[in-house]
């Protein structure tokens, strides 16, 4: 494929642009060519240059125009190819009575020369077309078109094409494609989110790279793109947040965006339901075609996203469609468009006596080039510009024929583990979807092998949160400290009344969870940002030896000492709370329920900093467009839904506050790596963190508005 710097391109185009007769630019056909003026395919063929291989052969009406067009597998800036078209305009007669010469250097002739027969010939490398136009009534119609290409200096023809009528029915062969993405949109953050839309150095070879020039390009040219596992929650609701859900819409709306369920965890069933809610509650459609992320195959669709063995045809299993998956980590879009090797692959489908060929392009998107801006533009135009190719829209996967070869494929398999079982007996309510979420986030199919390594040491706070489940559907006072939730080993105790329930461990005398309960149901208030996200971190910090601690981007909930977080409190339990005190006794806390929220009281001596992580309502984030407000005023921080339930944070230590949405202000540029961008910008969806400094004996109040 070709490789030009941008000087060059502008010389070449300078110099080129100044013969006579023949232009040369990135042409934006004010008449789009379509497949009805197409006359001609013309097979590959094993010629040195790829400029002198013949794709196509057009004719077509322009005003007063009669325009041709040729395309060529590939034309570099400086033309280094003979073209010759000969015209046979009276038929019966002497065959070839015009030729139109057009020389890589030189000027075009035509023979016999005609003072009324005046080509203009337009070189075309971006789209690799050459157009000859002339007036209508210089020829009589119909004719017969051949033509012939030459490398310079050779009279051996490099390629040559049969003759073909000016109003022949276009030929009916097209070149199907598919063109599909996976990890489309992996953002539990808003740096990650900013990065997978418009990321600065982010693409395979270090260019701005993102999902923002897929969707642009799809839509400015109408090519039909899938995007297998955007319909998850947090992928939804990050693309939500930023305010990229209009775009995605009309995409869908114009067939130009194809959207399958996803099963992007075990096990399958909850996972697919999560992706069709969280898609109803952004305004798009469930889907009949499904992507399996992690199982192997779901019933009840009409066709199936899967690894096949044979990427060029899709397989069946009973009445479901089993779609293939491109290659991973393809180098299939250049700057010039797509690769020869793709080029070439759409040229075989299209000739293939197999009505069941199907060519299958896309991948993994961050390491696509799909993705990157200098080569997402030229390559969809190139596809668009094509009419041979037919990229396909899920109406046509789902009509496209898949062979009476069937393929039939096991039923999903996954181990049965404990928190599986305990999630599917607990209280169907919004923390019990919280607790599916945590366990997705952390069981999710991903590659990392450190990310599988740090994975398991959070697993215990899926129990935390199905202890919570369950008391919002048997509220009860309690405060004890003689259950094992997260499955450590060790107690964590529970502190709980008609309306709150909080999980507070010994270790780091921490309040991992806080849930308020109203006449509108459970509310989260508090949650470790290990509930969204774990690995923000440099791995070479992490120390798997650490447990709950492995992670040191992981704020394990609230009032976490800054120093010796696993030390060991020892509980003491009273009537209106529950204190901890340090194993050195130089450090007391207490929890204390409030009617309408809660009071925490540091006693001690030094300084002390710490952090409070406001997880409000993250499924609402999850599941419907949501806006959240906040406000800071001398020693209070405000935070919550902007037409919905808040708290307000006082204390009367130093306060700080920093949250998801201070990104806001910075989401209509693209990422810029030399900005320093705000703390919440790296804090997990959809959280506030509160910072406090004090010394000796201080009160932190959480109160619900």
């Amino acid at each position: 494929m070709k490789r030009k710097s941008r000087l060059r391109l502008f010389l070449v185009l300078a110099l080129t642009c100044l013969l006579p007769n023949v232009s040369c630019a990135p042409i934006s056909h004010s008449q789009e060519w379509t497949p009805g003026d197409l006359r001609q395919l013309d097979p590959l063929d094993d010629t040195i240059l790829p400029s002198t291989d013949i794709l196509a052969i057009y004719t077509r009406l322009q005003v007063s125009d009669l325009a041709i067009r040729v395309d060529l597998l590939d034309l570099p800036l400086a033309p280094d190819y003979n073209l010759q078209i000969y015209l046979d305009t009276h038929p019966g007669g002497n065959p070839w009575d015009v030729v139109i010469d057009i020389p890589a250097v030189g000027h075009p002739t035509v023979t016999p020369a005609n003072p009324d027969f005046i080509p203009r010939i337009i070189r075309d490398p971006w789209l690799d077309i050459v157009t000859v136009s002339f007036n209508c009534r210089a020829v009589p119609r119909p004719f017969s078109i051949k033509v012939i290409s030459f490398i310079p200096g050779e009279s051996l023809p490099a390629d040559e094409t049969i003759p073909v009528r000016s109003d022949s029915l276009p030929p009916t062969m097209r070149a199907p494609l598919l063109l599909a993405f996976w990890n489309a949109f992996p953002a539990t953050t808003p740096a990650q989110a900013l990065r997978h839309w418009d990321g600065a150095h982010t693409g395979p070879r270090g260019e701005r790279h993102g999902l923002k020039h897929i969707l642009d390009n799809a839509g400015k040219y109408r090519v039909p793109v899938v995007l297998l596992d955007i319909k998850t929650p947090a992928n939804l609701a990050a693309l939500d947040y930023m305010g990229v859900m209009p775009q995605v819409q009309l995409l869908t709306g114009r067939c130009l965006l194809v959207l399958p369920d996803v099963a992007f965890a075990d096990p399958a069933d909850i996972s697919i339901d999560f992706s069709r809610r969280a898609a109803a509650g952004f305004g798009l459609t469930g889907s009949q075609l499904v992507y399996s992320a992690a199982s192997d195959f779901q019933t009840g669709y009409l066709g199936e996203f899967l690894t096949l063995e044979d990427n060029s045809h899709l397989g069946r299993s009973g009445g479901t469609r089993l779609i293939p998956l491109p290659s991973a980590n393809a180098d299939q879009a250049g700057q010039e468009g797509p690769s020869l090797d793709l080029r070439r692959t759409l040229v075989k489908a299209a000739f293939s006596s197999d009505q069941f060929d199907l060519v299958v392009a896309g991948g993994d998107l961050p390491h696509s080039t799909w993705g990157n801006e200098d080569r997402a533009g030229p390559t969809f135009a190139w596809i668009a510009a094509h009419p041979w190719i037919k990229p396909l829209t899920g109406e046509d996967i789902i009509s496209f024929p898949s062979g009476s070869q069937k393929e039939y494929l096991p039923q999903e398999f996954f181990t049965l583990t404990s928190d599986i079982a305990q999630l599917r007996v607990a209280p169907w309510n919004s923390v019990t979807d919280a607790a599916w979420e945590s366990y997705f986030s952390l069981t999710s199919p991903t590659q990392d092998k450190n990310i599988q390594l740090l994975r398991p040491h959070y697993l215990g706070q899926v129990g935390e949160l199905l202890a919570a489940a369950r008391w919002v559907d048997h509220p009860v006072v309690q405060a004890r400290c003689d259950q094992d939730l997260d499955g450590d080993g060790f107690f964590e105790c529970v502190l709980s009344s008609q309306k709150l329930f909080a999980v507070l461990n010994p270790v780091g005398a921490r309040m991992t969870d806080l849930f308020y309960l109203d006449g509108s149901g459970a509310h989260q208030l508090v949650g470790p940002t290990s509930q969204f996200t774990i690995g923000l971190s440099d791995p070479s910090t992490w120390n798997l030896n650490l447990g709950q601690a492995a992670d040191p981007s992981v704020i394990p909930g609230a009032f976490s000492d800054d120093t010796q977080i696993l030390a060991t409190y020892t509980p003491i339990i009273s009537d209106d709370g529950i204190a901890f005190s340090s194993p050195d006794q130089s450090r007391l806390k207490v929890y204390r329920l409030q009617e309408d929220g809660m009071e925490i009281t540091y006693h001690g001596f030094g300084p002390v900093t710490t952090r409070l992580p406001l997880a409000m309502n993250p499924q609402e984030f999850y599941f419907n467009p949501t806006r959240y407000t906040g406000h800071l005023s001398a020693g209070s921080w405000t935070w919550g839904m902007a037409n919905g339930l808040q708290v307000e944070i006082s204390s009367q230590a130093s306060l700080a506050a920093e949250n998801f949405t201070d990104s806001y202000p910075f989401l209509t540029l693209p990422e810029d790596p030399d900005l320093a961008y705000p703390g919440g910008h790296y804090l997990p969806f959809p959280l506030s963190v509160v910072s406090f400094q004090g010394a000796g004996d201080f009160w932190v109040h959480i109160r619900i508005k």
